[in-house]
């Protein structure tokens, strides 16, 4: 009894030192002319644990061509298969009735990750990119423009993480060739604990909260044999 009521103990304290330790993950994105570079380190327990991975790039293969014509060509088919049924109101109801069915759930899952992603703490954030083209006024408006957008995308990420430092970004204009150059580099700052109450969130939520599509098409996805018999 003593034997067990000591593993006991030991097992709840594990449990309690994983749930409250702290996880960093270092992010590092290249993009030089062609060639894309992304590193990931986990960190934990001040350096003690750490593992470091690349992340495989996928490239576009101009092989793959052929493959999605040929995928284009089956949706166009379907298309026309299905513009020779008839529409019936209650076919109009029942697109609604999706509709509201997916917004519902979209909001129930981005509540969740977002309480996850507002106490991320973000420690660095670095972001700087090069832009040129050949022509000085295209790479001035390219400049504006990225500038623009850069300036958006960060601004969204500061209403989803917690940044505890102001983040750095510039964009750096070539007027004499082409460029397309960028670098990411970030340090971003959670507990264990709190990413296994967000995936136990997630987990109830996708099993209890299951869609109840109303359309035949949709119904696939919901498992309901009823709607894909007629």
């Amino acid at each position: 009894m003593k034997w067990l009521l000591l593993i006991m103990g030991i097992l709840i304290l594990v449990l309690l030192l994983l749930i409250f330790t702290k996880v960093r993950v270092y992010i590092d994105l290249k993009r030089v002319q062609k060639n894309d570079l992304i590193h990931i380190k986990l960190s934990a327990w001040y350096g003690l644990f750490h593992y470091t991975f690349k992340v495989p790039v996928i490239k576009k293969d101009d092989d793959s061509a052929a493959i999605v014509v040929k995928q284009e060509q089956g949706i166009k088919e379907e298309e026309k298969k299905e513009e020779m049924k008839k529409i019936t109101p209650e076919d109009l109801r029942n697109e609604f009735a999706d509709m509201k069915e997916i917004l519902h759930h979209i909001i129930g899952f981005h509540r969740i990750v977002r309480h996850f992603t507002g106490k991320v703490q973000v420690k660095k954030f670095a972001w700087h990119s090069m832009v040129g083209t050949k022509n000085a006024a295209h790479t001035g408006m390219l400049t504006g423009v990225c500038w623009a957008l850069k300036g958006s995308i960060i601004g969204l990420l500061t209403t989803y993480f917690n940044f505890r430092i102001m983040p750095s970004y510039s964009i750096t204009p070539d007027f004499h060739r082409w460029q397309a150059n960028t670098t990411i580099s970030c340090i971003l700052q959670f507990r264990i604990g709190q990413a296994m109450v967000t995936g136990i969130k997630l987990l109830r939520y996708w099993k209890g909260g299951k869609a109840n599509f109303k359309s035949r098409k949709l119904a696939r996805l919901s498992g309901d044999s009823n709607k894909q018999s007629f």
